[in-house]
């Protein structure tokens, strides 16, 4: 991840301006939309903490230790080795648990107390993919080791994922 890239996951994610402007101008938006909102404020730190990761060995562990008190203080576990996407965007922070195998795709929409996981550790290769537009309810469940979730689904709150989805599809565990 270089900076413009960090810019614009910024943007995206936590800034509400819809023009571009000067670059202090949004800058200064972010900062004052980070500190009034708690999930501003980790999405902002969190992929400041994916651009260091993506550097060098001093810059790697300081995310690392970035990432751990992040997660520590704002009660969540997504994992600095998770591919997500632009537009990331988290309802409510407590309980929220992100595996590193996971590759998210575009607008990402997750709900508290959701976890998107492996089943078995120690496999050699995991395939955990969620396409673009893909929201999440509450208390949902994702885990498998081989699952795709295509674009444009809906995943119903109290659900129980471990089969693929067809794109464009609602799925929800009926009763």
């Amino acid at each position: 991840m270089n900076l413009d890239t960090l810019i614009l996951h910024w943007t995206l994610e936590v800034s509400n301006k819809k023009k571009c402007g000067s670059r202090i101008g949004l800058l200064t938006n972010i900062i004052k939309r980070a500190r009034k909102y708690n999930s501003l404020r980790y999405l902002c730190l969190f992929r400041l903490a994916q651009y260091f990761y993506s550097g060098n060995t001093i810059s790697r562990s300081y995310a690392k230790r970035l990432v751990n008190k992040l997660n520590i203080k704002y009660g969540v576990d997504i994992s600095i080795g998770a591919q997500i996407d632009l537009g990331f965007k988290i309802a409510h922070l407590p309980g929220v648990v992100i595996t590193g195998h996971a590759r998210i795709g575009r607008n990402f929409l997750v709900r508290q107390n959701t976890t998107i996981g492996i089943k078995t550790l120690g496999l050699d290769y995991y395939r955990l993919v969620i396409g673009d537009n893909v929201s999440v309810g509450a208390n949902s469940c994702i885990i498998a080791d081989n699952l795709v979730i295509g674009d444009n689904v809906t995943i119903g709150a109290m659900t129980f994922v471990n089969n693929d989805i067809e794109a464009g599809t609602t799925f929800y565990n009926a009763r």
